[in-house]
């Protein structure tokens, strides 16, 4: 064969064997879908979305849902129709919201699975059994949408079949260090939706901070929301000078609650007990320790762990009970009301003798004990508010209530207790799930100072260690896979003076969140995830969201302290 013969068939194969690759290669998408299928070659590769399209959903709110999105990304307002008939009467191409299951489709057996396909004539059906599921599918369809350098959009012609690996999909706002406004926070709700999380983490409570107004107990906020001081930027251990302070409204938390119900993503509330007490003790001292030496609860102004517990005393139990059911009212989707659990030093309840009366009429053994028992007495009373009780792994110390759902946050090695006992667990492990700790790389400016700087050696997470993590440990039985709910982002606020450096810190490593908690494990690729992220920081900048660029800048301004 002739050497111009042979190059032309090289050359012919070289050709086939890189469209081929650049028709399997996955869609600009974050979460992977579970199924991803393109047309056969020579097939057309891409559709025009053109303002003659229109919404096809006998729902009139999800349609208004639908169509909102749409514009947001493509600039293209459409029509509404009720059924397909009409529209084909005015001669238009369709997007399709049909909400019914198919035994065809098995994700569509999944609540939030839905079924995407974009036709070749242009018209695009969405198929799913809830709205959740049509809801994701309008996202991923969000991010499909491509818009030409001189004006219109564009999908390519594709078929996806996707449904979540996990029902907990979640990101922590922690609003007790620095008080978080609630267009920020409804901005990171947006955000999150688009990425498929589903629930947020709200920690309400803490030494620094009381934000959440309780009618019955108007202190809580009057007193307990505010701080004389904050450690500097840049050096925890001098005082900034600088009152903070701030709290939300009840109508503010229901106006949060229900903007994230529309984006399908229920708010969990965490109030903490019996440590993380401070500004609570501070605003009504008399249901601490007050038998002990030396105390004088106040609105913490430094970081750490602090020795503020709760007496367990009943009238601190109808106190918390009094709060409890406030927020339960506030939070009415809430199947879980976080107690938190975690970080209480027992020191106070070891110093004092009414806390030792109780564990002696108890029969509790020691503070571990006493601690669990108090839990278990918030516990009974979420249940007969119909909830359940979220704690962090220290819950377990002293005795796991067999009904509490375990958040663990230490290792994994607190979770195969629980898992044994029958526990559900949410993985949420500090060394891959804590995007409070250094994405690396960072600006040399005290603004960007984190936790990890005063820890040896500083805690690292990268995108890459963020992106390995996995939910299901070697080692878990089959049948206790169930038990393990998801996982979610933690983002603590002790170095958050802004929610500008929240994003940053959140943003591009929630990207890998997002993918661990809904992709399938065997269809994760690191290498994949590099090339889709560019396409997932774009939307970022259309939302004017910050976030660390990859030579570790901020895509944002750093803004100045007032």
């Amino acid at each position: 064969m002739k050497l111009g013969t042979l190059i032309m068939l090289a050359s012919l194969a070289f050709a086939a064997n890189h469209a081929i690759a650049a028709q399997t290669a996955p869609p600009p998408i974050i979460p992977l879908p579970a199924k991803v299928t393109y047309p056969a070659q020579g097939a057309a590769k891409s559709v025009a979305l053109t303002d003659r399209h229109v919404v096809v959903c006998a729902d009139g709110n999800f349609a208004h849902i639908v169509s909102d999105t749409l514009h947001r990304w493509s600039d293209i307002r459409m029509g509404i129709y009720p059924d397909a008939a009409t529209a084909r009467a005015a001669n238009a191409k369709t997007i399709t919201v049909d909400y019914a299951s198919a035994a065809d489709i098995p994700e569509l057996r999944n609540a939030e699975g839905y079924s995407l396909e974009v036709a070749a004539s242009g018209d695009v059906s969405i198929r799913a059994s809830t709205k959740a599921g049509a809801f994701y599918a309008l996202q991923t369809l969000a991010q499909l949408l491509e818009k030409g350098a001189t004006g219109g959009c564009s999908l390519p012609v594709v078929t996806i079949h996707d449904a979540p690996r996990f029902v907990w999909r979640g990101f922590l706002v922690d609003s007790g260090r620095y008080f978080v406004g609630v267009e920020s926070i409804k901005r990171t709700i947006d955000t999150m939706a688009l990425f498929k999380y589903n629930r947020m983490h709200w920690h309400l409570t803490e030494d620094q901070g009381w934000r959440i107004e309780i009618k019955k107990y108007p202190k809580l906020t009057q007193v307990g929301s505010w701080r004389s001081s904050s450690p500097s930027w840049g050096d925890r251990s001098k005082p900034d000078g600088l009152p903070h302070g701030g709290y939300y409204t009840q109508d503010q938390v229901r106006e949060v609650v229900a903007y994230a119900k529309q984006r399908f993503i229920t708010v969990i509330p965490e109030i903490e007990v019996p440590g993380h007490s401070s500004a609570a003790l501070a605003a009504y001292p008399e249901f601490g320790n007050t038998d002990i030496p030396g105390y004088a609860p106040f609105v913490q102004t430094t970081w750490g762990v602090k020795p503020y517990t709760y007496a367990p005393k009943e009238e601190t139990f109808r106190f918390l009970q009094d709060v409890l059911d406030e927020v339960c009212e506030l939070f009415p989707d809430a199947q879980y009301i976080h107690a938190g659990g975690d970080e209480a030093p027992k020191k106070q309840w070891d110093a004092s003798p009414f806390a030792k009366s109780v564990m002696q009429k108890n029969n509790l053994k020691d503070a571990n004990e006493l601690q669990a028992w108090f839990l278990r007495r918030i516990e009974k009373h979420l249940n007969s508010r119909g909830r359940q009780m979220i704690g962090w792994d220290e819950i377990q110390e002293g005795g796991l209530s067999p009904t509490a759902v375990m958040m663990v946050w230490r290792d994994w090695k607190w979770a195969r207790h629980a898992l044994d006992q029958g526990n559900n667990i949410i993985l949420t492990e500090r060394m891959h799930c804590y995007y409070d700790y250094t994405p690396g790389n960072l600006p040399d400016d005290p603004y960007y100072h984190l936790i990890s700087a005063y820890q040896k050696p500083p805690r690292v997470i990268t995108l890459e260690k963020a992106y390995s993590f996995e939910p299901i440990s070697n080692g878990i039985r089959p049948e206790q896979e169930k038990q393990i709910l998801g996982s979610q982002a933690n983002l603590w606020g002790e170095y958050l003076y802004d929610w500008n450096k929240a994003e940053f810190l959140l943003f591009p490593r929630a990207f890998a969140m997002a993918e661990v908690t809904w992709s399938p494990k065997d269809a994760r690729d690191w290498q994949s995830f590099q090339s889709r992220v560019p396409a997932a920081l774009k939307l970022l900048d259309k939302m004017k969201v910050n976030y660390q660029r990859a030579d570790g800048s901020a895509a944002l301004p750093t803004p100045t302290r007032k």
